[in-house]
């Protein structure tokens, strides 16, 4: 005798809703780490958007760094997190040329994972007078040059970013 299958066995249908669980997941596991980095892509371009308005600062100011307010240079540009980036500036250079700055060179990393340096709180740390250091453990480094700064910034999906002006 022949059976008339319709429709789908409790077996298939629990396959089918395992696999759309397994994608569901996988979605909501990886997407938050997508958004990270984009925010964090956003903020890379930021940096290098807030170098070139203290550059042509610069070039209207025979070579001078922003004394005052810093603050005018970023031209009220936002964090993707949301809220206004905000300025933290640092004098270095002097006789420490080469040397890291902020820190002694016993603790330049414990000073870049310090509590003053954690989190992503919307920071731009510029260092007059130094360039950035090589790797994100180092900093920034002293140099002679007055008109020279090196811009930090502690990212969301970890680590540190350096640019120099």
């Amino acid at each position: 005798m022949k059976r008339n299958r319709k429709g789908f066995t409790l077996l298939e249908v629990m396959l089918v809703f395992g696999i759309a669980g397994l994608i569901f997941l996988m979605t909501f596991i990886a997407l938050p780490a997508l958004q990270r980095r984009a925010r964090d892509s956003q903020r890379e371009k930021d940096m290098v958007t807030f170098i070139e308005a203290v550059k042509k600062y610069q070039t209207n100011n025979r070579g001078a760094l922003p004394s005052g307010s810093w603050a005018t240079v970023l031209n009220n540009n936002s964090d993707p997190s949301g809220g206004k980036y905000s300025v933290e500036v640092t004098a270095c250079g002097g006789n420490q040329v080469d040397k890291p700055c902020g820190s002694t060179a016993q603790n330049k990393v414990a000073w870049l994972n310090s509590v003053t340096f954690e989190g992503n709180n919307k920071t731009f740390r510029v260092f007059t007078q130094a360039k950035c250091a090589g790797n994100e453990t180092d900093g920034v480094v002293a140099t002679k040059n007055s008109r020279q700064m090196a811009v930090l910034y502690r990212m969301e999906g970890g680590g540190v970013h350096c640019e120099n002006n």
